[in-house]
């Protein structure tokens, strides 16, 4: 018989140190044994307290600025989580921890690798660190999906099933309710991000509009989740592809102009994503620079937000280092 753990809302990560990774390998080992050795009711109760104490690092992390460490971090915090849900496989707190953290890893730190790699590597190396890269951040996206479907699952059975077919996936969507609005958002992520990754895949082409509806839904259901970040995603969706599949430069101004507002112009990957994606599809090269610009001045002035506005500081870095890859130098 299954142990179930008592529902509990997702948060962000835990905090962690350089000093704490080792600290948190024997951890993950001890947790193993214990598991082990314990009954249903004592691994339930481990379970739900390491689940408490990993909620309750969310707000340091969010303020941790150190990328290097957190980067550092996150993987062996994935192995944790990963160590827990084998002993509380229906924990739904879990299943959105582990989705939630493949997305910001994958998007928070890959990416920029394979960004880095793609726009100034060196050619001898760039094709196979890229196709690693691209393979790497595609893989964490569907188990960061993945996770996110089950968590879904434990409410609605037939999500995985619905969500496949864009024929079903408007009126799932529908069905879900506010409560599951975590579940919905965070495979949306993913699916955003692993759509926007592999673009030369029909496939997954096919399944971009699901990033649309996921987000619409999950703005109708709880529109300041997450930082009000399903703005975020629909200003990416909109403005990265071309009107044909489904690009709206219109629509993306809403959406980064709304996140703008909410968060009182302190988010800087809001600016960030609106540079690189609605600014270049404009090819407006004085205002791509004077935004990037802007991220980086600021990034260190805003007590707010650190972690994320530290990252959009470092990608802003990488894109102004590479406009004139970006964009035509006679641009305007």
């Amino acid at each position: 018989m299954k142990c179930s753990d008592p529902e509990r809302l997702p948060m962000f990560r835990s905090h962690f140190t350089g000093k704490n990774i080792i600290e948190f390998a024997l951890i993950s080992i001890l947790v193993g044994l214990f598991t082990i050795m314990t009954g249903c009711s004592t691994r339930r109760w481990m379970v739900r307290e390491m689940t408490d104490v990993m909620q309750a690092g969310a707000t340091a992390q969010l303020q941790d600025d150190d990328l290097e460490l957190v980067e550092a971090a996150l993987p062996a915090n994935i192995k944790l989580l990963e160590t827990l849900l084998a002993s509380s496989p229906g924990n739904r707190s879990l299943l959105i921890l582990l989705s939630r953290q493949y997305a910001s890893y994958a998007f928070g730190f890959l990416e920029f690798d394979l960004e880095r790699a793609e726009l100034t590597g060196p050619a001898a190396v760039r094709d196979a660190d890229i196709q690693y890269l691209r393979n790497r951040i595609s893989r964490y996206y569907r188990k960061g999906m993945d996770y996110a479907l089950q968590a879904l699952e434990l409410r609605y059975p037939d999500s995985r099933s619905q969500l496949a077919s864009l024929s079903s996936a408007s009126e799932f969507n529908k069905s879900v309710k506010p409560k599951d609005v975590a579940g919905l958002f965070w495979y949306g992520f993913n699916l955003s991000g692993y759509v926007n990754l592999n673009r030369d895949s029909i496939r997954a082409v096919s399944r971009a509009h699901l990033v649309e509806k996921t987000m619409l839904r999950v703005l109708e259901l709880d529109p300041t989740y997450f930082y009000d970040s399903a703005h975020l995603i629909l200003l990416a969706y909109y403005a990265s592809r071309s009107p044909m599949m489904g690009g709206n430069l219109d629509a993306a101004l809403v959406h980064y102009h709304a996140l703008d507002q909410a968060r009182e112009h302190k988010f800087l990957l809001n600016n960030l994503l609106y540079a690189r994606y609605y600014l270049y599809q404009k090819q407006d090269r004085k205002a791509f620079i004077s935004v990037l610009t802007e991220i980086e001045n600021k990034a260190d002035k805003i007590t707010a937000y650190r972690l994320f506005n530290a990252i959009a500081s470092k990608r802003a870095k990488l894109y102004l280092d590479a406009v004139d890859q970006l964009i035509e130098p006679d641009t305007q």
